[in-house]
This record gives C-alpha cells, sequence and structure tokens, in this order.
C-alpha cells in the first residue's frame, strides 16, 4: 500500500462529493481513506483487464451507507489512477417514478395497496430496465443511466453516464445479491462483490433520521419502518454469502474492519 500524498489527501478532500443531487456533502475522513478505501481501491485496480470493464457491486440493507462508500470507493480509484477511470451507478435510479407508484398497486394481507406507501421496497423497481442497462455498460457500451434526487424524491431520467474511458464501474444497490428472481439474473454481471454489514438496530437509528430530513412526520416514519424498511433489511441481509468482500461498519459512516472471504 503506497499511502496519499499530501497533495492526494488536499484533492480528495476538496473534492466536491455529494450525496444524490443534493447539496449534502460527503465528509472525508483521512484515516478511514488510508485504512480501508484505499487498499480495497488497490486490491480492485489489481483485477482490472484492460480487455474489459470491471465491474464491482456494493450491496447492503437500506441505511448502511451505500452510497457514501461507492462514491468515496470511487473517488480513491481515480485519485490513484489519476484519471477519470471509475464511475459510480446507484440501482436507486431505476426507482419507478412517483406518478407510477401512485397508480400501481400491490396486494399485501389480502389488500390492495399503492406501491408508493412501499416505495423502496423490492417491487418498487424497474428491475428489467436496470438489467438491461448494466448489461450494456458489461459489454463496454457508452450509456446514460436515471440517477435518484433525494430533493426531490423522484429518479431523473439519463443524468448519469458511462463513458468508454470508465474502466471500473461502481454499482451500489440493496438488493443486487439477492438470490431471488429477478435479482439473481445480476449476479453474473459482477466480477467483485462488496456487503456492507451492520447491526440492524444501528440501520433503524440511521433510517429514522433520514426520514426525518426527508420531512416525513413521527407516525409516517414509524409506519414506513415497519411496513417496508425492517422487512428489506432482513430480506437483503440474506445476500450476504454472495460477497467475496465483507465491511463491517459501526454505523453508516465508520468502518470497523474489512474481511476478504477466501
Amino acid at each position: 500500500m503506497t499511502g496519499l500524498s499530501p497533495a492526494e489527501w488536499r484533492r480528495l478532500a476538496e473534492s466536491p462529493l455529494y450525496l444524490d443531487q443534493t447539496e449534502a456533502k460527503i465528509e472525508v475522513d483521512q484515516k478511514d481513506v488510508e485504512l480501508f478505501y484505499l487498499p480495497l481501491a488497490e486490491s480492485i485496480l489489481k483485477q482490472v483487464d484492460p480487455k474489459s470493464r470491471l465491474m464491482v457491486c456494493v450491496a447492503g440493507p437500506p441505511g448502511s451507507g451505500k452510497t457514501i462508500f461507492a462514491t468515496l470507493l470511487v473517488s480513491v480509484i481515480n485519485l490513484l489512477k489519476k484519471q477519470d477511470y471509475a464511475v459510480y451507478v446507484g440501482l436507486d435510479g431505476w426507482h419507478y417514478p412517483n406518478t407510477y407508484l401512485d397508480t400501481h398497486t400491490i396486494l399485501i394481507g389480502g389488500e390492495l395497496i399503492p406501491l408508493r406507501k412501499i416505495k423502496g421496497a423490492p417491487e418498487t423497481f424497474d428491475s428489467k430496465a436496470a438489467l438491461s442497462c448494466l448489461q450494456r455498460i458489461r459489454q463496454g457500451e457508452s450509456v446514460r443511466f436515471p440517477i435518484y434526487s433525494r430533493e426531490l424524491h423522484d429518479p431523473i431520467k439519463d443524468k448519469g453516464s458511462v463513458e468508454p474511458f470508465h474502466q471500473v464501474v461502481v454499482i451500489e444497490g440493496n438488493y443486487l445479491l439477492l438470490d431471488e428472481d429477478p435479482w439473481k439474473l445480476f449476479f453474473p454481471l459482477f466480477d467483485i462483490c462488496i456487503f456492507l454489514e451492520i447491526e440492524t438496530s444501528r440501520l433503524l437509528d440511521g433510517l429514522r433520521e433520514r426520514h426525518r430530513r426527508g420531512g416525513k412526520n413521527t407516525d409516517l416514519i414509524a409506519h414506513h419502518m415497519l411496513s417496508v424498511d425492517l422487512p428489506n433489511i432482513v430480506r437483503v441481509k440474506s445476500g450476504v454469502n454472495n460477497a467475496q468482500v465483507i465491511v463491517h461498519k459501526a454505523d453508516n459512516r465508520r468502518i470497523t474492519s474489512i474481511e476478504w472471504k477466501k
């Protein structure tokens, strides 16, 4: 491991890294970068084949800090390569728009309810469109993809792009490692699979704060966490066995260790 020079560290610390089309700046911790992100980035770069893109999956339950983790990982890779070499793609961009969620229903417990009420559950994603896009990225194409805005609470069509010079693509999402239809169709696309592991109680604390920042009242937060977040956490954690790298976290930001499975 080479470590970062003072100039490289300043460049990373001053990078304009923001959370999902918001003005919320991602804080960069030098110790975390040097202990965890840097060695992981170096390990990933060793597996790059110049003849094809390297696809890295970052999965984990809601509230585990996947977006921040993937964004920082991409930034460190680009810093090491001294060029725009890696790019971040978030599964949240394939949320169905709110107009769709409001006009389509799902049967739960014998009752038809609008998809909007379970937004964030697997059924509220356009998995076919996501799979098609990632397959094109895997094939080396130049691709436009949607990005989810946490300010609009809706996806923005064609906001992001993967260009021919992007050799590493980091794809982040809750359900990418689930061993069930349709998500198990995604698994063959990935060269390296990373799972963020964190205690459920810590996840719920972070999600509660996220909902609060999004403007939800206390009753709505409690209902959403019980009906959507908690079931999703249990469901997503089953995918940990499909990962080669386990990132153990104390909360949605702090990493405690990284485990490479044999």
